[in-house]
């Protein structure tokens, strides 16, 4: 079963897009008006440096969406703004190689008027996914704000006598671990959620290859628990 977070439709999606470019004007703008135009010497060089140059410096906006992707975990200043962020389908933290191919296709998602082909898979798709998306396994997500829950708190309070009950709580990730919670105190249906619950109980215990006898709940609760004070603790 895929458990998933609410995926961003193409108007919070194009958004995020729109001021990312924005972005990336922006710097072209400082660099090449400010800099280059100044009295540097940058013109008085041989054609060949200033092409170096010219690249390098340029480098950040032709990699922009796949540089910020990878360093900020699914996220652009755009996506920050729009409240998105890029994840794997069952909401965990995807990897270098799903951003790299999000990025070598974003020009083919764009084309040919910049929302071209991508907007339509976007507007049409399941999980509004473009091209780029499909081919990495990756979804736009709306960034989850569940109410109840407080990580800071809640799940890092523990007694002098705790002991963790699973130790290969390990091989989660932090991703991994923050979907869980937030499907925990998810306000939606209850009904629906309850069902989300059983199924992610029993992906988790494939993941770890782990069997518990309890329930589906208190399972995932005591899994983010376990994994907190591992990272409390720095072990």
């Amino acid at each position: 079963m895929t458990i998933q977070y609410e995926a961003a439709g193409i108007l919070r999606r194009g958004c995020a897009l729109i001021l990312d470019f924005i972005m990336m004007i922006l710097y072209s703008y400082i660099i090449f008006f400010s800099s280059f135009h100044s009295d540097i010497g940058y013109y008085s060089l041989p054609p060949t440096l200033r092409n170096i140059i010219f690249f390098i410096v340029l480098l950040p906006v032709l990699c922009y969406h796949f540089l910020f992707e990878t360093l900020m975990g699914g996220r652009t200043p755009g996506k920050i703004i729009a409240g998105t962020r890029v994840t794997n389908l069952d909401g965990s933290t995807a990897g270098i190689t799903s951003y790299f191919l999000r990025w070598l296709l974003l020009p083919i998602d764009l084309f040919p008027s910049g929302i071209g082909i991508g907007g339509l898979f976007i507007a049409f798709s399941k999980n509004h996914q473009r091209i780029g998306d499909l081919a990495a396994g990756t979804i736009v997500v709306r960034n989850a704000k569940p109410p109840q829950l407080n990580l800071d708190t809640d799940f890092r309070e523990f007694s002098d006598d705790y002991r963790p009950t699973f130790s290969r709580v390990e091989l989660l990730t932090d991703g991994q671990v923050r979907f869980i919670s937030n499907m925990l105190y998810d306000p939606r249906n209850k009904r629906a959620i309850t069902a989300s619950i059983q199924g992610l109980s029993i992906k988790v215990k494939g993941l770890l290859k782990t069997e518990s006898a309890l329930d589906d709940r208190t399972f995932l609760e005591t899994i983010v628990r376990d994994y907190n004070y591992y990272a409390w603790h720095g072990m």
